[in-house]
């Protein structure tokens, strides 16, 4: 990560709080409040006294493995460790650590501000306790979590997918055209 992409970062946070502000829904105290509980860092090291750090880079299992090696050389042993992925196998990337009972899945939908389901990802070495504790953290943000084992596609994808696939029969059997599907699923 470099200064140019913290800076981007540091915008985005600030517009989104910004659109908040606009919309009435955070005043500028407040605003202002989260931004000054935020710091910004290039360096993996000042990630040490945390309690929960939620990686979030792209979905490449090499880059993700990678990141999660490095937090495991500065982190505290008790801190837990969680990927935001929303394809890729949590017990791939836990393997990677030291402390595999401490890597849990937090999958975020999009858009995450709007959103309310977080899917809770644990592994067969995921300890108890570091699930919980994720799953309270999720639910303190006023967010749904849903507790699930470590399967291709979670849950929501597992069950979007077999949507999608009735939708591609139907369009290519000439049950339905397309425009029919989508109006059947959105109105």
């Amino acid at each position: 990560m470099n200064e140019d992409a913290l800076a981007r970062g540091r915008g985005h946070l600030q517009s989104s709080t910004g659109r908040a502000v606009k919309r009435g829904k955070l005043t500028e105290e407040a605003q202002q409040e989260i931004l000054g509980r935020v710091t910004l860092s290039t360096d993996f090291g000042s990630l040490g006294d945390c309690d929960l750090v939620i990686e979030a880079v792209p979905e490449i299992l090499d880059l993700k493995r990678n990141v999660f090696a490095k937090l495991d050389e500065v982190c505290r042993e008790d801190a837990v460790l969680a990927t935001n992925t929303s394809s890729l196998s949590v017990t791939e990337i836990a393997a990677t650590t030291r402390r595999p009972a401490q890597v849990v899945g937090v999958h975020f939908f999009n858009p995450a501000p709007v959103m309310k389901l977080v899917e809770v990802i644990s592994t067969v070495l995921t300890d108890e306790d570091a699930v919980r504790r994720v799953a309270e953290l999720v639910q303190g943000l006023g967010k749904t979590p849903v507790t699930i084992g470590d399967r291709a596609g979670f849950v929501a994808n597992r069950l979007l997918f077999g949507y999608l696939n009735q939708a591609a029969n139907m369009l290519e059997s000439g049950h339905a055209t397309r425009d029919d599907i989508d109006t059947a699923m959105t109105a």
